[in-house]
């Protein structure tokens, strides 16, 4: 457009002057319009707006990072467990079994070895995109968004209604006994449009800053729409200060994202200024010298229009203009004061003098009204940037404001977290105490078993005492009875070593199941709070040097048990055969 205007009016130039050069009467008009008294003014008036493009570069830096996480976001596992009726069971797994054995109360029935449940644990697995890191670039998207916008909405919002061009000409001139007055004004205003992308400009240096801008929007608000964004919407947002984990600390990726975090969270300005710019610069020569040629033009145009007084048919409206009061004045003059005519000379050039400061005194009058006109443009232009001061001043005083609220709200959201992570430490060290009462318990009642058992074969041992004194002669009966009966308390003794064995696995079970569900408890509340992760681990440690020890206390105990049980065994026969000796003795005595 510019290019087409600018070709036009030099085609325009020079075919006007190839018409007119060399004629004298255009010459002429040239000659006097330079003589005259010729007022030029050009005026301009225009808002630029300059943009702090140091937050355009620091996101510009991070898109590919966020385009490279965002297509390959990171996942882990989540196992969910879940008691259903057996019919709804997806699949048995080795959890599954486990578990069963430890809650026997689900058991069916028992068919020789055929064991059916009427429920059983089923184990969920499946993937997740709700890592800290994850969450991290998801709140990071939505923070951007709101920057963004808040920037491009007021920028590409201001209006350039007041940018003005105005051109000023008036002219008095005398061309011989002809006076031509000219007067010439033209004035524009305009605003600006948006600028579009080219697509055609690849390097963001060589764009404008509004085309930067859009640019980013766009890319930022497609990662927003992508799948991996979608993915996370609803999840917890993280909040500040960001936990350097191995991945955010060490990944180029995840540490340009970070450094963009901390730079628009640091970045409280509004991102750019608009500066009012205004010019009231002499006309140059060369403009000039065209005004002066259209002035020549334009005089040419109306005395070619101009018709002579035979020419003009029709009605004409006619009006005498007869100077009768001058002549009488005259004549009063000379008859009723018998003035010379030097003196009556005097005094019309007198009152002609008193005309021409009275045109003058008019002239200053419209002056001063120009000048007036000016001031009050200027107090206009100083209130117009003084509103412009107040809206960014009061923009400044929002953001402030918002900055104060979301501060008290994080602190709201840290004391409830708190709150929160007490309540949980509470309930978790209320149910250890509980199960620890639940294994005392349990110790107590084997402990009372043992004793029952141990007086049941003392009182066994006397029946066998007595009965051995009473029937002498059934010796081999008794002794096959007293062998039956060992038996009989052998078999006993390892059934019901078999169910303290089968108890303990069931209680060393509880305790691993105990012990897992306490583990996923802690990685849970390890992701949730990655400062804890390391008193957990130590936690963890004292736990499997517990499980160690008790496992190795058990072992001890069972050999002391097995030991202690060979010893009476050893015992048993010992008393055996002395009985059997007294026996033989008594019954040589008695032959």
């Amino acid at each position: 457009m510019e290019k087409s205007y600018k070709d036009l009016y030099n085609e325009y130039k020079e075919s006007i002057s190839s018409l007119m050069e060399g004629n004298d009467f255009y010459e002429h008009i040239l000659d006097v319009t330079e003589r005259g008294n010729n007022r030029l003014s050009l005026f301009s008036k225009y808002f630029e707006k300059n943009i702090d493009l140091r937050w355009v570069d620091a996101i510009e830096e991070c898109i590919i990072p966020l385009d490279t996480i965002i297509r390959n976001p990171r996942k882990f596992i989540v196992q969910e467990e879940e008691i259903v009726p057996i019919e709804r069971a997806r699949k048995i797994t080795a959890e599954s079994v486990r578990h069963l054995a430890q809650h026997t109360n689900l058991i069916a029935r028992v068919d020789d070895d055929r064991v059916t449940p009427s429920q059983i644990l089923n184990v969920f697995r499946e993937e997740s995109y709700e890592i800290y890191e994850n969450r991290f670039i998801y709140t990071l998207m939505m923070n951007l968004q709101r920057f963004i916008d808040a920037r491009y909405n007021v920028l590409f919002g201001l209006s350039d209604n007041e940018n003005m061009t105005s051109l000023k000409m008036e002219s008095d001139i005398a061309n011989g006994r002809e006076k031509i007055s000219y007067k010439l004004e033209i004035s524009t205003q305009s605003s600006q449009e948006k600028e579009k992308i080219d697509s055609s400009v690849k390097d963001t240096k060589q764009a404008s800053a509004f085309q930067r801008i859009e640019r980013i929007k766009g890319i930022v608000n497609e990662f927003a729409r992508s799948s991996f964004i979608n993915e996370l919407h609803g999840c917890t947002p993280v909040r500040p200060p960001i936990m350097r984990t191995n991945i955010i600390s060490k990944d180029p990726n995840f540490k340009a994202c970070l450094n963009l975090w901390q730079f628009i969270s640091a970045y409280d300005e509004v991102g750019y200024e608009i500066v009012s710019k205004e010019s009231n610069e002499m006309v140059t020569d060369e403009t000039r010298d065209e005004l002066y040629k259209q002035v020549a033009v334009n005089y040419m145009l109306l005395k070619n229009n101009s018709l002579h007084p035979e020419l003009i048919k029709g009605k004409v409206k006619q009006r005498k203009i007869k100077p009768k009061i001058l002549k009488r004045l005259a004549e009063e003059f000379v008859i009723d004061y018998d003035l010379e005519e030097v003196e009556i000379r005097r005094i019309f050039l007198d009152e002609v003098k008193r005309a021409s400061k009275k045109k003058i005194a008019g002239e200053e009058r419209i002056k001063a009204a120009i000048n007036r006109a000016l001031e009050s443009e200027k107090a206009r232009k100083a209130a117009i940037e003084a509103r412009i001061k107040a809206e960014i001043q009061r923009k400044k005083e929002i953001e402030k404001r918002k900055k104060e609220r979301e501060a008290a709200r994080i602190a709201r959201e840290k004391a409830r977290e708190k709150e929160r992570i007490a309540k949980q430490k509470a309930a978790l060290k209320a149910k250890q105490e509980k199960e620890k009462a639940l294994a005392k318990e349990k110790a107590a009642k084997e402990r009372e078993r043992a004793r029952i058992a141990k007086q049941k074969a003392i009182e066994a041992e006397k029946l066998a005492k007595a009965k051995e004194k009473a029937r002498l002669q059934r010796e081999k009966e008794r002794a096959e009875k007293l062998r039956a009966l060992e038996e009989e308390k052998a078999a006993k003794a390892k059934q019901r070593e078999k169910e303290r064995i089968e108890r303990q696995k069931a209680a060393q079970l509880e305790k691993e199941r105990a012990a897992k569900a306490k583990q996923r408890e802690k990685e849970r509340l390890a992701r949730e709070k990655a400062a804890q992760l390391e008193k957990e681990r130590a936690a963890k440690a004292k736990q499997r040097e517990k499980e160690r020890l008790d496992r190795l206390k058990a072992a001890q105990l069972e050999k002391e048990r097995a030991a202690k049980a060979k010893q009476r065994q050893r015992e048993r026969e010992r008393i055996a055969k002395i009985k059997a000796e007294q026996d033989k003795k008594s019954s040589n005595d008695v032959g």
